[in-house]
């Protein structure tokens, strides 16, 4: 990958696309803010229990660092 576009095509490629992970992102990471872009697009993000809670948090926790 050259270009940040580039990178950035590779990360959406790995949330909502079964993409192989960008390198240095954390796969696990990768993997739990994917099922819940996947579920949201599915409508199933509203409904209790949708996402584990363990992974909620760790979800929530990611996107707060994210944005420091």
């Amino acid at each position: 990958m050259t270009g940040l576009a580039d990178r950035q095509a590779a990360l959406v490629r790995a949330l909502v696309a079964a993409g192989e992970p960008p390198e240095g992102f954390d796969r696990d990471a990768l993997g739990t803010a994917s099922k819940a872009l996947l579920r949201k697009r599915s409508g199933g993000a509203g409904e209790p229990g949708a996402l584990p809670a363990p992974a909620r948090r760790r979800l929530f926790g990611l996107l707060s660092l994210r944005r420091n």
